[in-house]
């Protein structure tokens, strides 16, 4: 603090009484809402003063995390609208598909559910982000529910249901990666010491076990598909977006999509305006290569019923194969290798685990192709 500066009231205050918080650039002052990105904070800092009321809307990367339901933030006068109807059958395509294999034969209490979905079908991310006025990029954050969340273990131990997936949209489904297993565990003491593996030795998948991956894949789509028709008004309503993703608190499932991605989205909300919605986008008809191991040991780690899915549209895959825009068609399409590589990982933590199962399924002698209708 300078001789010409005092404390008073919580702030640093020059020799004339000004805020010196006020003496920063405008530059200066976007750069640090810059660093923020929530937009809940962001829209906090607007309504403190008129100076960051003209500086925060021109924040360009936003995080907008969907809070969790209030009880008494629903009217039941509300519920009754059209419009409420209307959003209440977009959330019901948006959340179901969540709740894979282990919700199937779990059921939560409907009136639970019903609370849920009528939060969520009132909840309107665009009403905040129209306060900002040049965001490239949005990270939104959809919360889960009950059954989704995975913090209870035992003994350090959680023997649920493994599932993770990536997807990237435009006009329709580009791709999906999806990385799965019936258990992921801590390795045992004695498993670590343990130079013996079974990778090699895995046993046919059986039609139980393929009829449960079917399952798996159909929820991931149906998810991306629902996220995927969320995000539609967002991004023709706000120009200058150029990247988006859709994750969810526990980070099962991800929606990407960059700049070509975003146009295409654009037209295709234009040209198909005057069309009765299905509360989510139509996935193409797919072409699935999918790899699979019994037992699959990592670092620290041991997934039972390992399994790899890369989807593709089936129309991509056949244009590929032959015709005059065959080479054309092969340059712009990503090998499986690329599709796959960082879709879930990082260089720490469960991150560099999961690149590790992504590196040991790919060479895994059992793949199955398979062949998925549009619905």
């Amino acid at each position: 603090m300078t001789a010409t500066e005092s404390f008073r009231g919580g702030e640093i205050v020059g020799a004339a009484g000004d805020d010196s918080f006020d003496r920063l650039p405008d530059e200066v002052v976007l750069s640090i809402f810059e660093k923020l990105q929530d937009a809940r904070s962001l829209c906090l800092s607007m309504a403190a003063c008129k100076r960051f009321r003209s500086i925060a809307p021109q924040v360009g990367e936003i995080f907008l995390p969907v809070p969790h339901q209030k009880k008494s933030a629903i009217k039941e006068s509300d519920q009754q609208t059209p419009r409420g109807f209307f959003r209440n059958l977009v959330i019901k395509a948006l959340m179901k598909p969540y709740n894979f294999i282990s919700q199937i034969v779990r059921f939560k209490s409907k009136s639970e559910d019903n609370n849920d979905l009528d939060f969520y079908s009132y909840y309107v991310p665009n009403e905040i982000l129209k306060s900002f006025e040049e965001i490239r990029a949005l990270h939104l954050r959809l919360p889960c529910h009950g059954n989704q969340k995975h913090g209870s273990k035992r003994n350090g131990r959680n023997p649920a249901t493994f599932l993770k997936w990536k997807a990237e949209f435009g006009r329709e489904l580009h791709s999906c990666v999806i990385l799965g297993a019936k258990s992921w565990t801590e390795k045992l003491l004695k498993e670590e010491n343990s130079t013996a593996s079974d990778q090699e030795e895995s046993r046919f998948m059986s039609d139980d076990d393929l009829k449960i991956r079917i399952v798996w894949t159909i929820s991931c789509l149906i998810a991306a598909s629902a996220r995927h028709y969320l995000i539609q008004e967002t991004v023709k309503t706000q120009k200058s977006i150029a990247n988006v993703v859709i994750s969810d608190e526990t980070n099962q499932g991800r929606l990407c999509m960059n700049r070509e991605q975003i146009e295409e989205t654009r037209e295709l909300k234009a040209n198909r305006s005057g069309e009765v919605s299905e509360y989510r986008s139509r996935v193409p008809a797919l072409r699935m290569k999918m790899w699979y191991l019994e037992r699959l040991e990592l670092s620290g780690k041991v997934m039972e019923g390992a399994t790899l899915v890369v989807i593709r549209p089936a129309a991509s895959v056949a244009a590929a194969a032959g015709g005059v825009e065959a080479e054309k068609v092969k340059k712009g399409m990503r090998s499986d290798g690329d599709m796959v590589a960082g879709a879930f990982g990082g260089e720490e933590g469960e991150g560099k685990v999961l690149d590790e199962a992504v590196s040991k399924l790919m060479v895994a002698k059992k793949c199955y192709t398979l062949e998925m209708n549009s619905f």
